[in-house]
């Protein structure tokens, strides 16, 4: 007997995102049984970059609380679903890791000493690769952007938020996005 929800994710046209989206609601809830000693093992923190590689990828998976995991996961479903469906699974991918990459290094230059977690830099690589597809396709980008500016804006706004994430996970994704349509050309 297979299982409905396994069923439903392999027949989906956006896999990536769901698997995401598992990675997220699992690294929530192993947050409730581990508490901050998970932050503190997967977070990025910039002085062990370079002995604890993987905290580039981790941190996105660990969040600092309810409300960071839902509007992460809810932007994450909504973005997802719209740009997988177009530049497909492993592409959509490669532009998430680059932005949360790219997010990261941007944490490790402008304020090393932070610690950092949540999926935020994917997000805004996201948004930026969206704004090239919609624009590639003679879209109107002026509600998009109006939405990347107030994200943007609270990131400087609000204390706690890594805006340096967020600013390095949009060009990222910008870069991603513009040089994988070249490629394709």
């Amino acid at each position: 007997m297979t299982n409905p929800l396994w069923s439903s994710i392999r027949r989906s046209r956006t896999p990536a995102t769901f698997a995401l989206l598992g990675f997220i609601a699992l690294g929530f809830l192993a947050q409730f049984l581990f508490g901050d000693s998970l932050v503190y093992s997967l977070g990025f923190y910039a002085p062990l970059t370079w002995v604890e590689p993987w905290r580039l990828i981790t941190s996105a998976f660990i969040h600092s609380g309810i409300v960071h995991v839902m509007f992460n996961g809810y932007s994450l479903w909504v973005l997802g679903n719209l740009i997988e469906r177009v530049i497909g699974p492993a592409r959509f991918l490669l532009v998430f890791t680059v932005s949360l990459i790219t997010g990261c290094i941007a944490v490790l230059v402008l304020n090393p000493e932070s610690l950092t977690v949540g999926a935020s830099a994917g997000i805004f690589g996201l948004f930026a690769a969206l704004f090239v597809i919609n624009r590639g396709l003679g879209g109107n980008n002026v509600s998009l952007l109006a939405i990347i500016g107030i994200n943007l804006a609270i990131g400087f706004i609000v204390p706690g938020i890594a805006w340096e994430a967020h600013v390095g996970g949009l060009i990222g994704g910008l870069v991603t996005t513009l040089l994988m349509k070249r490629a394709r050309r």
